[in-house]
């Protein structure tokens, strides 16, 4: 018995060394190379790209004294606050409810709201750099917002200089919105009748069996989404740096643009790396959070 649980383990080890393999060439070894170059001061050009030097902690020092790193960091929060945990989720448990099937707030809803959910959704599956160029086209100063206030006599506006953070902010509530609501939809189709038809009997409006009822229920999943949402949103690089490039100034500039322009602009790939570090850092230690919070809860 024993000798066929050893060739049965024996292939299964077998069959995991090309996953294992793959695992430690495209995730493990870069991770190790990332954290070793931290500890350097190697640079993609001059001296210390030829002859990099190991200077221990000095980059992580450097990190926490840096005035444009924290900047970007509260620009990354404010930008996460705003597009993940107000927008996307908000506006996701919002349409959810809205087109539920299952309460008909929509006199036709089963059309309506499918429509809107297959819109929502063909959002989320769409590339990140169609969904920048597109909001580009609607924002750029020729734009076609821009086109529409001069239809109303309204005097056209640089949105993505004078409003850069919004205008982003927008953009990813609009690309992300979609898998909110997919999840909080299928959370409320989870939500027995009998406990809903519970709170009718006893007289509850609408509003009440929302509030009293449904939303304790999707306490978890509500978590859960944000905990991944914020996740993600925190690397968000692509669709903010085509939209505004960080700019202008440094008003867009969140941790992600930031961690690229110094590697890649600047040329202190060290450095660079140690940035996103931190960003590790920081998003690890927000998952934490939300997970002591969700324990709390239930």
């Amino acid at each position: 018995m024993s000798t066929k649980m050893g060739k049965r383990l024996g292939a299964l080890a077998l069959l995991m060394v090309p996953a294992f393999l793959l695992w430690a060439i495209f995730m493990l070894g870069p991770a190790v190379w990332g954290i070793r170059l931290t500890f350097t001061n190697e640079a993609l050009t001059g001296p210390a790209a030829k002859n990099p030097q190991f200077i221990g902690l000095a980059n992580y020092r450097r990190l926490l004294g840096d005035p444009y790193f924290w900047g970007s960091v509260y620009r990354s929060f404010v930008f996460v606050l705003g597009s993940a945990i107000v927008g996307q989720a908000g506006l996701g448990l919002l349409l959810a409810v809205l087109t539920s099937e299952r309460r008909r707030i929509w006199p036709r809803v089963r059309i309506a709201g499918r429509l809107a959910t297959a819109l929502c959704w063909l959002a989320w599956v769409t590339p990140e750099t169609l969904i920048g160029w597109c909001w580009i086209s609607f924002l750029d100063y020729n734009g076609v917002l821009n086109q529409i206030l001069k239809l109303f006599g309204l005097r056209p506006v640089y949105w993505m200089v004078r409003h850069g953070m919004l205008s982003i902010i927008l953009a990813n509530i609009w690309w992300g919105t979609g898998w909110s609501m997919m999840l909080f939809k299928a959370a409320l189709e989870s939500i027995p009748r009998e406990v809903e038809e519970a709170a009718e009997v006893d007289g509850a409006s609408a509003w009440q069996k929302f509030r009293y009822v449904v939303l304790p229920l999707l306490r978890r999943p509500i978590f859960v989404n944000v905990l991944l949402i914020t996740i993600w949103t925190y690397g968000v690089f692509g669709l903010p740096f085509m939209m505004t490039g960080g700019g202008p100034g440094h008003r867009t500039e969140l941790m992600t643009i930031y961690a690229y322009k110094t590697g890649f602009k600047y040329f202190e790939i060290a450095y660079g790396t140690t940035v996103s570090i931190g960003i590790l850092f920081i998003t690890l230690f927000l998952a934490l959070v939300y997970h002591r919070l969700l324990g709390r809860r239930t």
